[in-house]
């Protein structure tokens, strides 16, 4: 078996109460590495096309990977997994923290449920051990309240994933958190959770288990990779010492303007309708900082809490300072620069398991549904929902947390919520596939091919932000299977993984083979798309997203993106066809895949 693995799977029946462990043979790490490339191909493998997304039949996986809780600068990712009820399709989510390094340091790179438990429970995984554990005391309970209580409950060194009361409720939009605001936000994958009763996971390990190949050509490679982000920029600052003071949030106020950010519900311009932006530079960002700390042995530390709020929204000392993301959708893409209502809305986001993304998303569709009359106080208890009324937006996010009043209708998400509304509001909905749209805009690229509108709706999880799409994503798709966050590798850093990878696993392998994987990982997400019917080609892209008509100010003004010729190249790049967005069969036998090149392709060989 190959070092740097834990070299365990875990497969929970929570309809049965059975727990089974399994070692799988090495190819599986070999060929899919780890993260929601093993993910994909254990849910292709063992899941049958057609599932209820929260019924008992969907599988849903906590997936770690190889450098995972190890020497490698933000190695701290895991990865959940599991057929997505807001798409219908695949679905991913990851998150940081120390949780996944805790997971394999427990004795298993991944853990796998099905079933629907008959009572709420959480699994407990100790050290190579593994019980489902009764969760009466924490169900209902809030994301704080939770790891707080499971941490006192099991003692020092204990590590949780969570939903909160949100994700309870199979809310479509909610997520899974750990550390008090770190959320594997997409996919709605908090509310397969919840459909399956199963209420967190639980992990206590002592690393005992986890084995590595040469644990000093890693800590030499570590060496070069922090050098690398400390090396300072044309601006004179590091990518180090930018991230660690200010995270994400120093791009919030330059993307608003640059046309970056989307705004208004992706009918505004942020020059023209959002022209203040102090309070949402950087510098404004850490006026009330608490700390700053990190994931699981980062050398970056981006993340950051802030003191009590004050005056108006009095959120607790300790809550995450929001991300680009979270401040983009309570912000700019709601009209709204208060900068203390977007904190308080990201900690209810928190502390009742929302994805922050479909949260904003969700206000903002319902805010343009306010202002067309299509909903009116009557619907919304009295609540104005006027463009950038930041008082608003929060009273709204709480109705939304608790599923009250029109916040039930929104807790689905902005399509879901749009067949409920009725009355033409499907044209404020923006989303693809039932997906919300991270905050970057495509048309800022213009015709820049596959980084643009290909990337919201051909990648396997439409509207991620975080996901390029073509040749150029084999590269992200390995460090996300790797285990490892995005932030640290980009440029030329992504070059030092075959080293990170020769000293964990103690197999020399070059980085052509490594995106060979990658490109495996993204076929075989797409493979899943495909059985369950799903042509991207097929998904209506919103005219706003693509800029028809086009604006007529800004950095964007006569800007018009075809997203189906972008779709097109995309498709050319990667040898898929055209018209069924189907691998070719010889570029699946390229890539091993013999059997789903047949089953793809019966009857001889397609070019």
């Amino acid at each position: 078996m190959l070092k740097g693995y834990a070299g365990k799977l875990l497969f929970v029946n929570l309809s049965t109460g059975v727990i089974e462990e399994e070692v799988p043979d090495e190819s599986l790490y070999r060929d899919y590495i780890g993260g929601y490339g093993l993910g994909a191909r254990v849910l292709y493998d063992r899941m049958k096309p057609g599932v209820d997304p929260l019924g008992p039949d969907n599988m849903l996986g906590i997936v770690t990977g190889p450098l995972t809780g190890t020497p490698t600068p933000t190695g701290a990712r895991y990865v959940a997994v599991a057929k997505s009820p807001l798409t219908g399709g695949w679905g991913d989510a990851n998150s940081g923290g120390i949780f996944g390094p805790t997971l394999k340091f427990a004795g298993y790179d991944a853990v796998f449920f099905t079933g629907i438990s008959e009572k709420p429970v959480y699994l407990l995984v100790n050290n190579g051990k593994a019980e489902l554990v009764e969760a009466a005391e924490v169900w209902g309970k809030d994301c704080y309240e939770t790891e707080e209580m499971l941490r006192n409950k099991h003692g020092k060194g204990t590590e949780v994933i969570c939903i909160g009361p949100f994700g309870e409720k199979v809310s479509l939009v909610s997520c899974i958190v750990t550390e008090k605001g770190a959320a594997a936000g997409r996919s709605g994958l908090g509310a397969v959770m919840g459909s399956k009763r199963l209420k967190a996971v639980v992990a206590i390990g002592d690393q005992k288990s986890l084995e590595l190949a040469d644990r000093e050509r890693m800590m030499a490679a570590r060496k070069q990779h922090v050098d690398a982000l400390r090396r300072p920029g044309p601006g004179g600052g590091s990518f180090i010492d930018s991230f660690h003071t200010y995270g994400t949030s120093s791009i919030t106020a330059g993307s608003t303007h640059s046309g970056d950010t989307p705004i208004k519900n992706w009918g505004g311009i942020g020059v023209v309708d959002l022209p203040d932006i102090s309070t949402l530079t950087g510098d404004a960002t850490i006026e009330n900082l608490d700390k700053r700390f990190g994931c699981w042995q980062c050398p970056i530390s981006c993340q950051a809490s802030l003191k009590a709020g004050t005056g108006e929204y009095n959120y607790p000392a300790g809550n995450r300072r929001p991300e680009y993301e979270t401040q983009a959708t309570f912000g700019p893409l709601c009209l709204n620069n208060n900068r203390e209502s977007i904190a308080m809305a990201s900690h209810i986001c928190n502390l009742y398991g929302i994805d922050t993304i479909s949260g904003g998303c969700v206000i903002a569709f319902a805010m343009e549904c306010y202002e067309n009359g299509i909903l009116t106080k009557a619907d919304t208890d009295g609540i104005e929902l006027t463009w950038g009324n930041h008082k608003a937006i929060v009273d709204m996010t709480w109705k939304l947390a608790k599923r009250e009043g029109l916040g039930d209708i929104l807790a689905d998400g902005v399509k879901v919520a749009a067949e409920k509304i009725g009355k033409g509001s499907d044209q404020y909905a923006i989303h693809i596939g039932g997906q919300e749209l991270g905050m970057h805009d495509p048309k800022l690229f213009g015709m820049g091919g596959e980084t643009a509108t290909a990337r919201f709706h051909i990648e396997p999880t439409p509207g991620r932000h975080t996901q390029n799409f073509g040749p150029s994503s084999f590269s992200t798709h390995i460090v996300n299977a790797v285990g490892c966050c995005l932030f640290g590798f980009m440029g030329p850093t992504t070059g030092l993984i075959p080293e990170y990878m020769a000293g964990a696993t103690g197999a020399d392998r070059s980085m052509e083979e490594l995106l060979k994987c990658g490109e495996r990982i993204l076929v075989m997400r797409h493979l899943f798309n495909l059985r369950e019917g799903i042509n991207p080609l097929e998904l209506k892209v919103h005219p706003r997203i693509t800029g028809n008509p086009p604006q007529k100010e800004g950095p964007l003004a006569n800007v018009t993106v075809d997203a189906m010729q972008q779709a097109y190249w995309a498709l050319g790049a990667l040898n898929w066809d055209m018209n069924t967005s189907k691998p070719k069969k010889e570029k699946l036998l390229g890539l091993g895949m013999e059997k789903e090149a047949n089953e793809l392709w019966p009857g001889g060989r397609t070019f």
